[in-house]
């Protein structure tokens, strides 16, 4: 793979297309990854609490830049009197430690069904020491995906042949074409200035990072515009995501084993995302029947779980609050599929009476995969 972040050539922005004041005030606000006062109070304050949950599960949500304390400090306030836990955060292609396990969302590609999915991965802390060749994956992805946010905006500012005849095909009206070039060749001098990439704040470096400028520099727009706008650069970016190179990603498989290797647990996420992982006998240790992105389908997912009852390993029903805390700190940032009201350890359906009878009736409940997930990854 031997992926690697690198600078952007000097000289991208167009003339006219020179970031002026408001344009670097609102790229340092998205792009910043210090917590204002009022940030740090708000990371650590949960949006809801229970007092009488006494278990806490939460092994897929994302701290972001939100520091762990703090997080340590949302969950104590939102399970105050919880007597046991098994929480493990997982950034997007990074990884992260927390109760002496470290945990990621990774991005691999199935050669079997030419497409990305993504697994969630947890193992023990004192595992990393010989995860050097799993550590090496996650890092080039998360490099690779940085890249790719650049892509999107070299597109959108001068794009190629293919993409351009692409987008004459499905119509776009010229002035989203116009403004899109526009807010693309500011954004990327800014990104080439602003001393982003290699720091702590490469994080931000995301694909969500071009609607949030166009939504805070084009909010002046009337709605209509700012909608076509916004859906013209949501589908160049779609075609750039289209013509990714797999190569750039660990194959599924090939990240399965090496994670296997280091007794890692591996679990699929919002499986109605991509739908055929489930259908290949990857070795996992369950899926998501619940997701707060993605909710829908939770009876025909346990039922999925209760056929595959042949593999190696039977399978769990795991629950994702998919928690974003950058939507927690800044309530006013705009998402994109993340859930704004989810919260860490809050996965309602656990404690719904018929869920709750029908995963019982599959031999599944939330005690049994807290007890045998940690058993598998200790």
């Amino acid at each position: 793979m031997g992926i690697s972040v690198r600078k952007p050539e000097r000289g991208s922005g167009a003339a006219g297309m020179e970031p002026d004041r408001e344009d670097r005030e609102i790229f340092e606000s998205l792009t910043s990854v210090d917590l204002a006062p009022e940030e740090r109070i708000r990371a650590a304050s949960p949006d809801q609490a229970d007092e009488t949950e006494r278990e806490i599960l939460a092994l897929h949500f994302h701290p972001e830049w939100v520091p762990l304390d703090l997080i340590e400090a949302r969950l104590k306030a939102a399970f105050p009197n919880a007597e046991r836990r098994l929480v493990v955060p997982t950034q997007h292609n990074e990884l992260q430690e927390m109760d002496g396990f470290a945990g990621v969302e990774a991005d691999v590609y199935s050669s079997a069904f030419g497409q990305k999915i993504q697994l969630l991965v947890h193992l023990k802390s004192e595992k990393l020491e010989k995860a050097a060749k799993f550590q090496s994956m996650i890092k080039e992805t998360f490099e690779y995906r940085a890249l790719q946010l650049l892509d999107v905006l070299k597109q959108l500012q001068d794009p190629d042949e293919d993409i351009l005849k692409a987008v004459k095909k499905a119509g776009f009206h010229a002035e989203s074409v116009e403004a899109g070039k526009y807010h693309a060749g500011k954004l990327r001098t800014l990104i080439e200035e602003g001393g982003v990439v290699g720091t702590p704040r490469a994080v931000t470096l995301k694909n969500r990072l071009l609607p949030d400028y166009i939504e805070r520099k084009a909010e002046k727009r009337d709605a209509a515009s700012l909608e076509r706008l916004l859906s013209y650069a949501a589908h160049v970016k779609n075609l750039v995501k289209a013509r990714q190179n797999p190569a750039c990603f660990p194959e599924v498989r090939d990240l399965v084993e090496e994670a296997r290797s280091l007794g890692a647990g591996v679990i699929v996420p919002h499986p109605p995302r991509f739908w055929p992982v489930l259908l290949d006998d990857l070795d996992v240790d369950g899926w998501e029947v619940w997701n707060s992105s993605s909710p829908d389908h939770l009876p025909f997912l346990i039922d999925c779980l209760e056929r595959r009852k042949r593999i190696k390993r039977e399978l769990l029903a795991f629950m994702g609050d998919d928690t974003h805390m950058s939507s927690k700190i800044r309530p006013n940032r705009p998402t994109g599929k993340e859930n704004p009201s989810a919260e860490i350890g809050f996965q309602p359906p656990w404690k719904d009476e018929r869920v709750k009878a029908r995963l019982k009736s599959a031999g599944q409940s939330r005690e049994r995969t807290i007890n045998e997930y940690l058993e598998r990854i200790s």
